[in-house]
């Protein structure tokens, strides 16, 4: 079996994509760059994954949520998951811009910091070289090697540093408000985060780890379900499944012992859950290879898995 990461290498277009989603906090999933042909249009879609724009040059029309917005060279604009949108470049002036796909524990609060929400989603930013920068070398950075992999959401992190810097002197230069650095609940999903890492090969209850934090079980949830789309017993099931699978790459070891390592005590239930997430049993995905596809020109690239 394949997993199939595509790389799209042009003079107009290069695409990284369907990258392995692996760090909790923020991740990247996607990046590229794009010299757009007049009146190219993308959309009305949605995406699974925020997605960041940053116009390089020229200009072009964003929409979302029934406004539109003319954006020219320097500005920015952030399309939030399953949210439709869609944007079209200019016929005199068409536009260049970058993107990148990510999400995370703290995607949420970057987005925020950074200056960007639903309901204004565009601004301009002063660091376009930098961005340039960071997101040119995640594109470049396209070998399945665990050290990309690190060096890429490494590039992320560095990417909305510099964005947060540029939209709180911003906001000091135009004598605004600054953004709150962190929401309330995001301070108990990151307690029950790190629990749950220390202690994901035991048997855990929800409510125990609720009234461990200090809330509620419904509050415990509803706060998952904010800042990572996914309840805490749902994380938990995520987390032991990413922990087995690199056991089951990395390791020589056998089904019943990874089942053991990540807090199944049954490795017939173990087997039965991990396909019912991965789609294939434990044995089947130790012995999956991975591949990257590299293009020439865009659209020659489709995300499959054999």
């Amino acid at each position: 079996m394949l997993h199939t990461v595509g790389f799209t290498n042009s003079d107009s277009y290069k695409c990284l994509e369907n990258l392995k989603k692996g760090a909790v906090d923020l991740c990247l999933t996607y990046c590229g760059w794009e010299k757009c042909d007049p009146g190219y249009r993308f959309g009305p879609n949605k995406r699974i994954s925020h997605v960041l724009h940053i116009v390089e040059s020229g200009s072009g029309v964003f929409e979302m949520d029934g406004y539109q917005y003319h954006l020219t060279g320097g500005e920015a604009f952030l399309i939030p998951p399953s949210v439709e949108a869609w944007y079209e470049a200019d016929m005199d002036d068409p536009w260049t811009y970058r993107w990148v796909g990510f999400e995370g524990m703290i995607a949420e609060e970057v987005i925020h910091v950074s200056g960007f929400s639903r309901e204004n989603p565009v601004r301009r930013i002063h660091c376009m070289e930098n961005a340039a920068k960071y997101i040119d070398a995640m594109v470049r950075t396209n070998k399945l090697v665990f050290e990309n992999e690190l060096k890429r959401n490494g590039l992320l992190l560095l990417l909305f540093s510099d964005l947060i810097t540029d939209n709180r002197d911003a906001c000091l230069r135009e004598g605004k408000l600054l953004p709150s650095h962190r929401y309330p609940n995001s301070v108990y999903v990151e307690h029950a985060v790190d629990y749950i890492a220390a202690n994901f090969d035991k048997r855990l209850k929800i409510n125990e780890l609720a009234d461990r934090i200090g809330v509620n079980r419904s509050y415990l949830t509803s706060s998952f379900k904010k800042s990572l789309g996914c309840s805490p017993q749902e994380y938990l099931m995520n987390l032991r499944i990413e922990k087995a699978k690199t056991l089951l790459k990395n390791g020589d070891i056998q089904v019943s012992e990874v089942a053991a390592r990540v807090g199944y005590g049954d490795p017939l239930a173990f087997s039965k859950v991990f396909k019912a997430r991965t789609g294939r049993s434990p044995r089947e995905y130790k012995e999956e290879k991975r591949r990257l596809v590299v293009n020439g020109k865009k659209g020659d690239y489709t995300e499959s898995e054999a």
